[in-house]
């Protein structure tokens, strides 16, 4: 029997203790479980374990109390493996409109409401504009903009503390507006959640989280929310942080390469420098360095003189340049800033630098340009600055030489002009060994005519300044159109009107000294005649110097000047030909009276006529042509009339 009784015992045990290990994994199933799942079947299993009813009842209540830790715990467990993996994203940053869409719909899955969208500071005045939302129906609310001030993005923004509104039509914290409370109904959305996207002090955005119905939003959604918040303004952030690192390497990767193409652009320029130095130094002019400017450069260059035209060999290439008063002005522009000035015009481009002495511009250089911005303008500015320089020294150098040379001759001409010796002459043949033709009074006195002057004449003549007058010895066929144009450049120079200049001939029966004192006297003449601005013929005086000169031979000299043809005519053939003209005269013009007169017929006078006109060669129909031959006709006969009545 005790044995019957043992058994039935242990029996009894071993069902009890399988119930008790059935009851135990079912608690731990339901306390896995999501909240009330298998909490019927647990009170049915505690019921048969006649457990008390109020045991039951409190294990009931610890195994719920389970179920939400657990359920909680699971829920962070996946919200921050969301987190952890937006982390990640963040770390392998490579596309920043994708991570931050990602991390929008994460957050999205997460919070489990209607619509979740981020937004960004969109300027300086802070208004916040959607960039990037999930569950959203109407186009306008994908890209709407809050004003700053406005609505509950601003607050979030203001406050930079998360807020949360379970009605937003009722919401009374913040100023609305009409045009995002008609977005906001559109779309349906009534409760709204927002967290700042803050760095440091500055915020960069918003993230929101909606729903289309009431609701009071928990601690844990905050939190969740916030937490993607900070990820976004992460990326955010970092985003900008490369960009301006972008922007900065750009930069200086930017003046790098200014920096390289502006040192090799001194290198070259250093190398032409050096050239053009060298030609400088074995004697080279100013066109020769355009020259060598072209070559290097490989563009047309010219040099222009102060008038800003092309000088010397540039001259043939004057239609490939602007017009001249463009290039007057950019030279003008390059005097002020001392640096080579742009000109354009018809859709090209050129570059010119002023040549610059110790007060003006000497002249310029032009070169073409390939356009505003081309690159290798970097080579040619700096060339061309450096050149015009190089170009002044020439120019002072040229104008020294020019000086010293002028002065030289200018001594060698006044010792002509004031001693007529045979070592003056010496002297001047041996500056200046071309044949004189002819010598120009000028009215001008004034600092540097000289120099300006001897410039402009060259090798056609030597200048000297006497008294109040600048003296030119021409050398040239035509000195009347060589003196005009000299005192029209010294007028335009010294910018002085009313110059005037008279040129008397030099030959064999004219010295240089008699030429220059008729013609200084003439020129004084010009003034009670009122004549100015103008260049005139010693001849046009000629009937005049007898009445003026005070030279004993000046009544045969003019004779001879005006009737030596007919006279040596009349000497070799025993003809009466000046007797005919002073009887032509004498009779008003009249063949008939001139033949009276003489006791000839009349065709005789009128033969006799043709070969006087065919020996003088003169213009008859010219009045003061004809008033010459007169006076000198008269004079001859009353020469012949004294020697005869002595």
């Amino acid at each position: 029997m005790a044995v019957s009784r043992g058994g039935a015992m242990a029996e009894k045990s071993r069902v009890s203790s399988g119930a008790s290990s059935a009851l135990v994994h079912e608690v731990v199933a339901a306390i896995r479980s999501e909240p009330g799942e298998g909490m019927v079947a647990l009170a049915e299993l505690l019921g048969e374990a006649d457990v008390a009813a109020t045991e039951v009842e409190q294990l009931l209540a610890s195994v719920q109390e389970s179920q939400q830790l657990t359920a909680r715990l699971r829920r962070r467990a996946t919200e921050l493996e969301a987190l952890f993996s937006t982390a990640r994203e963040l770390v392998r940053l490579q596309d920043v409109t994708d991570v931050l869409r990602r991390l929008v719909e994460r957050a999205h899955e997460l919070m489990g409401t209607d619509v979740t969208y981020l937004s960004e500071v969109d300027d300086a005045r802070g208004d916040l504009r959607v960039r990037y939302s999930v569950g959203t129906v109407t186009p306008e609310f994908r890209d709407l903009l809050v004003p700053a001030g406005f609505g509950l993005a601003s607050l979030v923004a203001e406050s930079r503390e998360p807020v949360w509104v379970r009605q937003y039509a009722r919401m009374a914290d913040a100023p609305h507006d009409a045009a995002i409370d008609a977005a906001v109904e559109r779309e349906g959305l009534v409760s709204f959640l927002g967290v700042p996207l803050a760095v440091g002090d500055e915020v960069l955005g918003a993230l929101f989280a909606c729903n289309r119905h009431a609701h009071d939003f928990t601690p844990d959604q905050v939190l969740l929310l916030s937490g993607f918040a900070d990820h976004a303004a992460a990326v955010l952030h970092s985003a900008r942080v490369l960009a301006d690192s972008a922007a900065a390497r750009a930069r200086a990767e930017d003046a790098y390469g200014e920096l390289q193409r502006h040192l090799a652009a001194t290198q070259v320029a250093s190398s032409i420098h050096e050239q053009l130095t060298a030609a400088v130094m074995s004697g080279a002019t100013i066109v020769d360095l355009v020259t060598t400017l072209s070559g290097r450069l490989g563009r047309r260059v010219w040099a222009l003189d102060q008038g800003a035209r092309p000088l010397g060999a540039s001259t043939g290439a004057v239609r490939g340049l602007p017009a001249r008063a463009l290039l007057a002005a950019a030279v003008r522009a390059s005097q002020r800033s001392g640096h080579a000035e742009p000109v354009d015009q018809g859709g090209d481009r050129w570059l010119v630098v002023a040549i610059l002495g110790a007060d003006r511009a000497l002249g310029a250089i032009v070169a073409e340009s390939e356009g505003a911005d081309a690159p290798a303008d970097d080579v040619v500015r700096p060339t061309l600055e450096r050149a015009a320089h190089v170009a002044a020294l020439v120019s002072f150098k040229r104008d020294a030489a020019s000086a010293l040379r002028a002065d030289r001759r200018a001594r060698a001409l006044l010792g002509v002009l004031e001693g007529d010796t045979a070592q003056a002459a010496a002297d001047l043949s041996a500056e200046f060994p071309a044949k004189i033709t002819a010598c120009a009074v000028v009215d001008v006195q004034a600092d540097g005519v000289l120099t300006a002057a001897a410039e402009a004449v060259g090798d056609e003549g030597i200048v000297a300044v006497r008294g109040a007058h600048l003296i030119i010895a021409w050398a040239v066929p035509d000195a009347t159109d060589a003196t005009e144009r000299m005192r029209r450049m010294i007028a335009d120079r010294l910018r002085r009107p009313g110059i005037r200049a008279v040129v008397a001939v030099v030959d064999h029966a004219v010295s240089l000294r008699s030429a220059a004192d008729r013609a200084a006297r003439d020129l004084r003449m010009l003034v009670p005649l009122g004549i100015a601005d103008a260049t005139v013929r010693s001849d046009a005086f000629a009937p005049y110097h007898v009445l003026t000169s005070a030279a004993p031979d000046a009544v045969s000299r003019f004779v001879e000047d005006v009737l030596g043809p007919v006279r040596e005519w009349d000497s070799r053939r025993g003809t009466a030909l000046v007797q005919t003209l002073a009887a032509y005269f004498d009779g008003g013009g009249s063949r008939q009276a001139a033949a009276v007169s003489l006791r000839v017929h009349k065709n005789t006078i009128q033969q006799r006529l043709e070969r006087i006109w065919t020996l003088l060669e003169g213009d008859w129909d010219d009045a003061e042509y004809r008033f010459r031959v007169q006076a000198a006709v008269r004079l001859e006969n009353l020469r012949l009339r004294l020697t005869a009545g002595g």
